[in-house]
């Protein structure tokens, strides 16, 4: 299902984490966001293999992590659950990359759980009130008629909207794991609790403590992002002390999809300049 195998698992108060790692070297981490799985790594993760120490992992409730039926969703808990999972590692000082849910994962993961990293590399994320799509926000303003939708209804509205989220066509291997995990009941349940946890006071405390990030910063943004505005990354990137922005072109939202070698590039000679 990944680049790197998850054939590892974590007990969290929140469900079950399954990870995986691979290469030597320098500890990078890849957080994916939502809609997506580690899945979205595959392409970026192999390359950075070759040069770094590379964990992948699902996102509690996502892909191959099954979380608890009360599974607190919000951001502070995916930035807590970072933590535990590098102090479980023994990941002491490492060089965190999100995306999307990811990127406010590893920026709280640092600013707010101490996570000692050495780099950080945000990749269209959700990072600056207000966030999400109009979608994201129906969906949010109406958690009961969403999960009262029939399964296919529901699953024709992820998928179109997951057809916004690169600038080239999706491969279908990727549209059919980011889209088949919502499938079902469960996987329904879960897709609208993620949008009613939406956690606008977790990025509102983050606004406040970017000034305070004091290591290498990188913000990476596909110029064609439907989900998340590109001048998002460019205010983000002013925020945060002799940080670098950088628009990437024919990329959308899901840019490590558009061109994954690019981005593995990019977090490559970031984390050789932190390092």
């Amino acid at each position: 299902m990944s680049g790197i195998i998850l054939d590892k698992r974590y007990e969290t108060e929140q469900g079950t984490i399954s990870y995986g790692s691979a290469g030597k070297g320098e500890p990078v981490v890849l957080v994916h966001g939502t809609p997506s799985t580690s899945y979205i790594w595959r392409h970026v993760a192999h390359r950075l293999a070759e040069r770094f120490n590379v964990l992948v992992y699902d996102l509690v409730g996502y892909g191959q992590s099954q979380g608890n039926p009360e599974q607190d969703k919000r951001l502070r808990s995916h930035a807590a659950t970072l933590s535990a999972l590098c102090q479980h590692c023994d990941i002491r000082h490492p060089h965190l990359v999100g995306h999307d849910f990811g990127g406010a994962t590893v920026l709280g993961a640092h600013l707010i759980e101490g996570v000692a990293a050495k780099s950080l590399t945000i990749l269209d994320a959700v990072s600056l009130n207000p966030w999400g799509t109009p979608y994201a926000h129906l969906v949010r303003d109406n958690p009961d008629v969403f999960q009262e939708l029939p399964e296919y209804v529901h699953l024709a509205m992820v998928g179109a909207h997951l057809d916004t989220a690169t600038f080239h066509k999706l491969a279908p291997d990727a549209y059919n794991v980011y889209l088949q995990q919502w499938a079902g009941t469960e996987g329904q349940e879960h897709y609208v609790k993620t949008f009613r946890d939406f956690d606008f006071a977790f990025t509102e405390r983050l606004e406040t403590l970017y000034p305070t990030i004091r290591i290498p910063t990188q913000c990476l943004w596909g110029e064609h992002d439907r989900w998340v505005a590109p001048d998002v990354g460019t205010r983000l990137a002013d925020m945060i002390p002799d940080a670098t922005f950088e628009l990437l072109p024919d990329a959308g939202h899901f840019s490590m999809e558009d061109i994954p070698g690019t981005i593995a590039t990019r977090i490559a000679a970031h984390v050789d300049a932190a390092s």
